[in-house]
């Protein structure tokens, strides 16, 4: 059994796996932590040390367990490094050639989506946007969707926790980002970043449908806003 949401991505699984290195080094690191801080209370208490020693922390005896904690901290950051290299590689540097293209905006305090139209090319006069406090993103199931994020008015973060996808929107920037989800429904899609009062109402879902749905929910949507 899971502990975290169900995963629907072609590469959760791997995230999973650094949450859980990092966990383990993180458990390391706080359980040495917290016996060097009680370890000296308990040996060195007022009945045992009745006078108290002051040490100026110049001796080699101490630089050397200075020094170890440094290097054990070091290579564990080295390590966690190295495991996750292959995972920020293939997410975030190469981001698939064959990818279908949307845009995402953050603003206070909704979604806004934008569809490519019927030349199928992200930021062209024939883009459909779709502009709504409760709308929904349509994409299609097995298959690499890039995402462009933006934000209009503060910081705002695209929370896909199913597909275990976390990346900030910043004003006056773009990030491409890419997922591919490998099982229909309809699962959360959220803001990660406290952008303000109403920042709870950006809890919206994306909805993942066979690719005849995708393309009849397209269909639809071009018709709607077609120029008349």
């Amino acid at each position: 059994m899971s502990i975290f949401p169900e995963n629907v991505s072609t590469y959760g699984q791997e995230i999973d796996h650094l949450f859980f290195l990092i966990a383990v080094f993180v458990i390391i690191a706080l359980v040495i932590s917290v016996f060097a801080l009680v370890y000296p209370i308990i040996r060195y208490n007022h009945k045992r040390s009745p006078r108290a020693t002051y040490f100026t922390g110049e001796k080699k005896s101490h630089f050397r367990w200075i020094t170890a904690a440094l290097f054990l901290l070091a290579m564990s950051d080295f390590v966690i490094l190295l495991a996750e290299h292959g995972a920020w590689d293939q997410i975030e540097i190469d981001p698939p050639s064959n990818a279908l293209h949307f845009g995402v905006t953050g603003r206070q305090w909704n979604w806004i989506y934008t569809y490519p139209g019927p030349d199928g090319k992200l930021g062209t006069s024939d883009d459909v946007v779709v502009d709504s406090l409760n709308s929904e993103l349509h994409v299609p199931v097995n298959t690499n969707i890039a995402v462009d994020l933006k934000a209009t008015d503060v910081l705002h973060s695209l929370y896909l926790v199913n597909a275990r996808l976390k990346q900030d929107c910043i004003p006056g920037r773009t990030n491409m980002r890419w997922f591919n989800i490998t099982k229909e429904g309809r699962y959360d899609l959220a803001c990660a970043e406290i952008c303000g009062m109403y920042h709870s109402r950006m809890r919206n879902f994306i909805v993942v449908e066979s690719k005849e749905k995708y393309e009849q929910y397209i269909k639809d949507l071009y018709a709607k806003n077609a120029p008349k």
